[in-house]
């Protein structure tokens, strides 16, 4: 395998192939997907590996590289002016699929200079793993966030080795908290009833509602809590439960267009008051995950 690497007046690419490539010498008539049709390649493998941006503009006599191999995927870099959306139709594929395998959670704003993976027909790239099992997505998906309401998420730990999110409602109602359970999710660590890892949808998230996790009722309004059942001032989380919290916070950056700084920790509002989730967790190991 090797990386080529071109530059074009129009934009730069790199192309990770298979093999070499034959030359193709265009004659009167040809047409771009005719040249393709007739090697068997895609028209966007041969946009891509010869830098063309007008797949119409094709005069006789130029000279086509043809992979002989298979090319499986371009590094596009963005100029100013081009969306996601731009780039997507250009190559041929969804901007619902370049969101995806590049982890972009706001395809509104991607910037000048940022490189784009982009999957070739016949060679689609596997977007990252999944760390959210069917069973816990379609819960989620059966939610719509309320638009525009949610602007961050606070992680939190329960301080108990051992407890569960039913447990925590009750105590929560007992101390007068009409809707129960502070959190809108709770990720448990195997301790008690529910498996580890397992995420618990409470009330708060299915309706919408303030959390109850934090002090003041206008960062309730706009915070996504979750809390990982745990005493991280005592050990870490799991790593089934860091890789529930990973992924329950992709597909909510993704569903309330958040971003990796958006994800926070309780300490950071309250620096005198508590040091959760403890010195055990890392908030930076988690924000760098999420930026991969």
């Amino acid at each position: 395998m090797r990386k080529v690497i071109f530059c074009c007046g129009y934009f730069w690419i790199s192309l990770i192939c298979l093999l070499a490539n034959s030359i193709h010498v265009v004659q009167k008539n040809e047409t771009l997907g005719g040249i393709a049709k007739r090697y068997g390649v895609s028209v966007s493998t041969l946009q891509a590996y010869n830098g063309i941006s007008n797949p119409n503009l094709l005069y006789v006599g130029k000279k086509l590289k043809v992979p002989t191999g298979q090319v499986k995927e371009v590094t596009y870099v963005v100029r100013k002016g081009e969306s996601l959306g731009l780039i997507a139709k250009r190559f041929g594929v969804s901007s619902g699929d370049l969101a995806l395998i590049n982890r972009i959670s706001r395809p509104d704003l991607i910037r000048v200079g940022q490189k784009i993976t982009i999957p070739l027909s016949g060679s689609r790239r596997q977007a990252p793993a999944k760390l959210l099992d069917s069973s816990t997505l379609s819960k989620l998906n059966s939610i719509r966030p309320t638009s525009g309401k949610w602007q961050r998420i606070i992680v939190h730990h329960s301080a108990t080795p051992i407890d569960d999110a039913v447990n925590m409602h009750k105590v929560h109602l007992a101390r007068g908290m009409k809707n129960g359970l502070a959190y809108h999710f709770v990720i448990s660590n195997g301790s008690r009833k529910a498996r580890d890892g397992e995420i618990y949808l409470s009330n708060r998230w299915k309706g919408q509602l303030d959390g109850g996790h934090v002090k003041k009722q206008a960062w309730n309004q706009t915070s996504i809590g979750i809390c990982l059942i745990g005493n991280f001032e005592i050990r870490p989380p799991t790593s089934k439960q860091l890789s529930a919290l990973e992924g329950l916070c992709e597909y909510l950056m993704k569903r309330c267009n958040l971003q990796a700084n958006d994800v926070t920790a309780h300490t950071l509002f309250h620096p005198k008051h508590t040091v959760c989730p403890g010195k055990y967790f890392s908030l930076t190991g988690l924000r760098r995950r999420l930026y991969d």
